[in-house]
Protein backbone atom coordinates (compact mmCIF):
# COMPACT_ATOMS: atom_id res chain seq x y z
CA UNK A 1 0.00 0.00 0.00
CA UNK A 2 1.24 3.20 -1.39
CA UNK A 3 1.67 6.08 1.16
CA UNK A 4 -0.47 8.95 -0.67
CA UNK A 5 1.01 11.73 0.72
CA UNK A 6 1.69 14.64 -2.18
CA UNK A 7 4.75 16.48 -1.38
CA UNK A 8 6.01 20.08 -2.74
CA UNK A 9 9.52 19.39 -3.38
CA UNK A 10 11.78 21.94 -3.14
CA UNK A 11 13.27 22.23 -6.72
CA UNK A 12 9.98 23.13 -8.21
CA UNK A 13 9.74 26.13 -5.94
CA UNK A 14 13.40 27.14 -5.32
CA UNK A 15 13.01 30.96 -6.09
CA UNK A 16 10.06 31.58 -4.35
CA UNK A 17 9.82 32.99 -1.08
CA UNK A 18 8.34 30.52 1.51
CA UNK A 19 5.02 32.06 1.81
CA UNK A 20 4.52 31.70 -2.04
CA UNK A 21 5.82 27.95 -1.82
CA UNK A 22 3.39 26.94 0.60
CA UNK A 23 0.87 28.80 -1.75
CA UNK A 24 2.23 26.68 -4.49
CA UNK A 25 1.99 23.23 -2.49
CA UNK A 26 -1.71 24.07 -1.61
CA UNK A 27 -2.93 25.09 -5.15
CA UNK A 28 -1.35 21.82 -6.26
CA UNK A 29 -3.27 19.72 -3.47
CA UNK A 30 0.01 18.60 -1.96
CA UNK A 31 -0.71 18.34 2.19
CA UNK A 32 3.73 18.52 2.93
CA UNK A 33 6.43 20.70 1.57
CA UNK A 34 10.35 20.17 2.21
CA UNK A 35 12.63 22.91 2.72
CA UNK A 36 16.45 22.73 2.26
CA UNK A 37 18.90 24.11 5.41
CA UNK A 38 20.13 26.50 3.62
CA UNK A 39 16.61 28.11 2.97
CA UNK A 40 15.48 27.79 6.67
CA UNK A 41 18.51 29.91 7.23
CA UNK A 42 18.04 32.14 4.61
CA UNK A 43 14.36 33.07 5.93
CA UNK A 44 15.53 32.75 9.26
CA UNK A 45 18.11 35.57 8.95
CA UNK A 46 15.84 37.46 7.10
CA UNK A 47 13.65 37.94 10.19
CA UNK A 48 11.10 34.50 10.06
CA UNK A 49 11.38 33.02 12.78
CA UNK A 50 11.21 29.56 12.95
CA UNK A 51 7.68 29.53 14.49
CA UNK A 52 6.87 31.97 11.94
CA UNK A 53 7.78 29.46 9.66
CA UNK A 54 5.75 26.74 10.91
CA UNK A 55 2.12 29.16 11.32
CA UNK A 56 2.98 30.17 7.70
CA UNK A 57 2.76 26.31 6.61
CA UNK A 58 -0.06 25.36 8.87
CA UNK A 59 -1.78 28.27 7.85
CA UNK A 60 -1.76 27.14 3.84
CA UNK A 61 -2.99 23.91 5.19
CA UNK A 62 0.64 22.51 4.50
CA UNK A 63 3.34 20.76 7.16
CA UNK A 64 7.28 21.01 6.65
CA UNK A 65 7.90 17.68 6.86
CA UNK A 66 10.97 16.82 5.21
CA UNK A 67 14.56 18.79 5.42
CA UNK A 68 16.74 18.36 1.91
CA UNK A 69 19.30 17.21 1.85
CA UNK A 70 22.14 16.53 4.72
CA UNK A 71 25.85 16.28 2.54
CA UNK A 72 28.63 16.00 5.11
CA UNK A 73 27.97 12.52 6.60
CA UNK A 74 31.59 11.56 5.58
CA UNK A 75 34.84 12.91 6.27
CA UNK A 76 35.23 13.94 2.27
CA UNK A 77 31.84 15.43 1.51
CA UNK A 78 32.40 18.50 -0.51
CA UNK A 79 30.53 18.42 -4.05
CA UNK A 80 32.17 18.63 -7.22
CA UNK A 81 31.15 19.02 -10.38
CA UNK A 82 32.47 18.84 -14.03
CA UNK A 83 32.28 21.85 -15.63
CA UNK A 84 30.13 23.72 -12.51
CA UNK A 85 31.15 25.92 -9.25
CA UNK A 86 29.04 24.06 -6.47
CA UNK A 87 27.84 25.97 -3.63
CA UNK A 88 29.20 24.60 -1.11
CA UNK A 89 27.75 27.17 1.26
CA UNK A 90 24.00 25.04 0.56
CA UNK A 91 25.04 21.97 1.44
CA UNK A 92 27.90 22.29 4.25
CA UNK A 93 26.05 22.08 7.56
CA UNK A 94 27.76 19.64 10.17
CA UNK A 95 25.43 16.74 11.51
CA UNK A 96 24.62 19.00 14.69
CA UNK A 97 23.42 22.10 12.87
CA UNK A 98 21.28 20.25 10.74
CA UNK A 99 19.38 17.68 12.96
CA UNK A 100 18.82 20.88 15.14
CA UNK A 101 17.45 22.23 11.76
CA UNK A 102 15.30 19.16 11.51
CA UNK A 103 14.02 19.06 15.19
CA UNK A 104 13.41 22.88 15.36
CA UNK A 105 11.17 22.52 12.01
CA UNK A 106 9.45 19.33 13.27
CA UNK A 107 10.10 17.51 10.35
CA UNK A 108 9.16 13.88 9.93
CA UNK A 109 12.30 12.89 7.57
CA UNK A 110 15.09 13.88 5.79
CA UNK A 111 17.03 13.43 2.74
CA UNK A 112 21.32 12.20 2.90
CA UNK A 113 23.04 12.02 -1.05
CA UNK A 114 26.62 11.95 -1.10
CA UNK A 115 28.79 14.51 -2.23
CA UNK A 116 31.95 12.73 -2.69
CA UNK A 117 33.04 11.23 -6.04
CA UNK A 118 33.03 7.69 -7.22
CA UNK A 119 35.15 5.37 -5.87
CA UNK A 120 36.17 7.83 -3.18
CA UNK A 121 34.90 5.37 -0.15
CA UNK A 122 34.50 1.97 -0.78
CA UNK A 123 30.95 0.15 -0.34
CA UNK A 124 31.65 -0.81 3.20
CA UNK A 125 32.82 2.67 4.57
CA UNK A 126 29.42 4.15 2.77
CA UNK A 127 27.65 1.64 4.68
CA UNK A 128 29.01 2.72 7.88
CA UNK A 129 28.62 6.13 7.67
CA UNK A 130 25.15 5.93 6.47
CA UNK A 131 24.25 3.16 8.76
CA UNK A 132 25.82 5.66 11.74
CA UNK A 133 23.37 8.50 10.15
CA UNK A 134 20.51 6.20 10.30
CA UNK A 135 21.13 5.80 14.00
CA UNK A 136 21.25 9.43 14.81
CA UNK A 137 18.35 9.57 12.91
CA UNK A 138 15.92 6.82 14.68
CA UNK A 139 17.27 8.35 17.88
CA UNK A 140 15.03 11.59 16.75
CA UNK A 141 12.41 9.70 15.55
CA UNK A 142 13.31 10.68 11.66
CA UNK A 143 13.47 8.62 8.64
CA UNK A 144 16.32 9.08 6.00
CA UNK A 145 16.63 8.74 2.81
CA UNK A 146 19.01 8.27 0.65
CA UNK A 147 18.98 9.65 -2.53
CA UNK A 148 21.27 8.34 -5.71
CA UNK A 149 22.66 11.12 -7.87
CA UNK A 150 24.80 9.74 -11.31
CA UNK A 151 27.17 12.23 -10.92
CA UNK A 152 27.95 11.45 -7.04
CA UNK A 153 29.81 8.32 -5.16
CA UNK A 154 26.35 6.81 -4.26
CA UNK A 155 25.40 7.07 -8.08
CA UNK A 156 22.55 4.41 -9.19
CA UNK A 157 19.86 2.62 -7.54
CA UNK A 158 21.39 -0.41 -7.30
CA UNK A 159 23.84 1.20 -5.07
CA UNK A 160 21.66 2.57 -2.95
CA UNK A 161 19.42 -0.66 -2.24
CA UNK A 162 23.15 -2.41 -1.80
CA UNK A 163 23.66 0.01 1.04
CA UNK A 164 20.10 -0.41 2.74
CA UNK A 165 20.06 -4.00 2.63
CA UNK A 166 23.56 -4.15 4.35
CA UNK A 167 22.57 -1.28 6.61
CA UNK A 168 19.30 -2.84 7.75
CA UNK A 169 17.79 0.03 9.07
CA UNK A 170 14.00 0.19 9.53
CA UNK A 171 13.59 4.14 9.20
CA UNK A 172 16.41 3.87 5.90
CA UNK A 173 14.43 4.30 2.74
CA UNK A 174 15.25 5.51 -0.63
CA UNK A 175 14.45 8.45 -2.53
CA UNK A 176 13.00 7.86 -5.79
CA UNK A 177 13.81 10.72 -8.34
CA UNK A 178 12.93 9.57 -11.80
CA UNK A 179 15.84 12.34 -13.26
CA UNK A 180 18.53 10.73 -11.48
CA UNK A 181 16.37 6.84 -12.21
CA UNK A 182 16.89 7.53 -16.11
CA UNK A 183 20.40 9.50 -16.15
CA UNK A 184 22.12 6.39 -14.43
CA UNK A 185 20.63 3.68 -16.17
CA UNK A 186 17.00 2.40 -15.83
CA UNK A 187 16.80 -1.10 -14.49
CA UNK A 188 13.29 -2.33 -14.30
CA UNK A 189 13.84 -5.51 -12.91
CA UNK A 190 15.82 -4.35 -10.67
CA UNK A 191 12.73 -2.03 -9.51
CA UNK A 192 10.38 -4.46 -8.79
CA UNK A 193 12.59 -6.09 -6.58
CA UNK A 194 12.60 -3.45 -4.04
CA UNK A 195 10.08 -3.68 -1.50
CA UNK A 196 7.36 -0.98 -2.31
CA UNK A 197 8.29 0.82 1.42
CA UNK A 198 11.70 1.12 1.18
CA UNK A 199 11.21 3.69 -1.92
CA UNK A 200 10.09 6.68 0.47
CA UNK A 201 9.91 9.23 -1.37
CA UNK A 202 9.26 10.02 -5.08
CA UNK A 203 10.05 12.97 -7.47
CA UNK A 204 8.46 13.06 -10.95
CA UNK A 205 10.25 15.14 -13.66
CA UNK A 206 10.73 14.55 -17.58
CA UNK A 207 13.60 15.45 -19.72
CA UNK A 208 15.16 14.45 -22.97
CA UNK A 209 16.09 11.19 -23.52
CA UNK A 210 20.17 12.26 -24.64
CA UNK A 211 21.82 14.68 -22.35
CA UNK A 212 21.83 17.79 -24.83
CA UNK A 213 25.10 18.00 -27.13
CA UNK A 214 27.52 20.23 -25.08
CA UNK A 215 25.57 19.93 -21.93
CA UNK A 216 27.17 18.30 -18.82
CA UNK A 217 25.13 15.97 -16.87
CA UNK A 218 25.20 18.01 -13.82
CA UNK A 219 23.93 20.76 -16.12
CA UNK A 220 21.38 19.00 -16.91
CA UNK A 221 20.00 17.75 -13.74
CA UNK A 222 19.79 21.40 -12.33
CA UNK A 223 18.59 23.49 -15.24
CA UNK A 224 17.48 21.18 -17.61
CA UNK A 225 14.70 19.22 -16.53
CA UNK A 226 11.05 19.18 -17.98
CA UNK A 227 7.56 18.74 -16.70
CA UNK A 228 6.29 15.48 -16.40
CA UNK A 229 4.43 14.86 -20.14
CA UNK A 230 6.76 17.30 -21.97
CA UNK A 231 10.13 15.09 -22.36
CA UNK A 232 10.86 11.51 -23.41
CA UNK A 233 10.74 9.51 -19.97
CA UNK A 234 8.70 6.65 -19.80
CA UNK A 235 6.62 8.48 -16.69
CA UNK A 236 3.60 6.37 -16.93
CA UNK A 237 5.00 2.74 -16.89
CA UNK A 238 6.99 4.59 -14.64
CA UNK A 239 4.44 5.40 -11.84
CA UNK A 240 2.49 2.65 -12.87
CA UNK A 241 5.59 0.26 -12.02
CA UNK A 242 6.04 2.30 -8.59
CA UNK A 243 2.08 1.91 -8.05
CA UNK A 244 2.51 -2.13 -8.29
CA UNK A 245 4.89 -2.82 -5.90
CA UNK A 246 3.64 -0.25 -3.37
CA UNK A 247 6.56 2.22 -3.79
CA UNK A 248 4.37 5.66 -4.77
CA UNK A 249 5.24 6.96 -1.60
CA UNK A 250 5.90 10.83 -0.61
CA UNK A 251 5.09 12.04 -4.41
CA UNK A 252 6.17 15.48 -5.60
CA UNK A 253 7.56 17.24 -8.84
CA UNK A 254 10.78 17.91 -8.58
CA UNK A 255 12.00 20.49 -11.52
CA UNK A 256 15.19 22.21 -11.55
CA UNK A 257 14.89 24.53 -14.68
CA UNK A 258 15.39 28.52 -15.04
CA UNK A 259 11.76 28.29 -16.73
CA UNK A 260 10.26 27.36 -13.20
CA UNK A 261 12.53 30.16 -11.17
CA UNK A 262 10.38 32.67 -13.57
CA UNK A 263 7.22 31.21 -12.72
CA UNK A 264 4.09 32.51 -10.12
CA UNK A 265 3.60 30.36 -7.09
CA UNK A 266 -0.07 29.96 -8.85
CA UNK A 267 1.20 28.86 -12.32
CA UNK A 268 3.39 26.34 -10.32
CA UNK A 269 0.82 25.13 -8.81
CA UNK A 270 -1.60 24.71 -11.57
CA UNK A 271 0.87 22.99 -13.57
CA UNK A 272 1.61 20.45 -10.26
CA UNK A 273 -1.81 19.51 -9.50
CA UNK A 274 -2.31 18.92 -13.24
CA UNK A 275 0.62 16.43 -13.30
CA UNK A 276 -0.94 14.92 -10.63
CA UNK A 277 -4.22 14.49 -12.22
CA UNK A 278 -1.97 13.34 -15.54
CA UNK A 279 -0.14 10.46 -14.02
CA UNK A 280 -0.72 9.57 -10.38
CA UNK A 281 -3.61 6.93 -9.67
Amino acid sequence: MSNRTRVMWNGTVRALPFKEQVEAAAIAGCSAIAVTPSDYNKWVGASLSTRDLLKIASDGGVKITHLDPFVRWTADWKPHLEGMDFPIDIVGFDEDDFFRMAEALEVDSFTAWSGFSANRYSLPEIEDAFGSVCVRAAKSGLRCDLEFIPVFGVSSLKMAWDILQQVKADNAGIVFDFWHYMRSGPNEELLRSIPGDKITAVQLCDATAEVPKGMSLAYDGLNHRLTPGDGDFPIAALVETLYQIGGLNNVGVEVFSPKYDKLSAEQVGEITRTVFEQFLP
